[in-house]
């Protein structure tokens, strides 16, 4: 191993690809991957209608979702864990929050072809 040549090293790295926690890590990557660009084009056809949708409103639906697939977690768990830390799980969800409006609202000065 200590004189490991190029081609070893390729072929150390692409016989991981052969392992299943691999692509279930690049096929999630790339689910997110489309959400995002979704989310981004949905917000700019929202941003261009005549009526004026309230950013803070778009932000509803994907919360919303994330606290239907965790909370039965979160309660299977137990509280008991999430109550020693719940301060740092406060600050993350305040700083996720502002950054995703910061996102929607940064799409307004923008379009889907830019």
């Amino acid at each position: 191993m200590e004189n490991e040549t190029f081609s070893e090293k390729v072929e150390a790295y692409f016989s991981e690809l052969g392992r299943w926690k691999i692509w279930r890590s690049i096929g999630l990557g790339q689910i997110l991957s489309m959400l995002l660009s979704a989310k981004c084009i949905f917000t700019t056809l929202l941003q261009s209608a005549t009526w004026q949708f309230p950013t803070t409103a778009q932000l509803v639906i994907p919360y919303l979702t994330l606290f239907i697939l965790f909370m039965p977690t979160i309660i299977c768990n137990g509280i008991n864990k999430l109550s020693k830390k719940w301060w740092i799980v406060l600050l993350a969800c305040v700083l996720d929050v502002e950054a995703n409006w910061l996102l929607v609202l940064s799409q307004r000065f923008t379009s889907v072809l830019s």
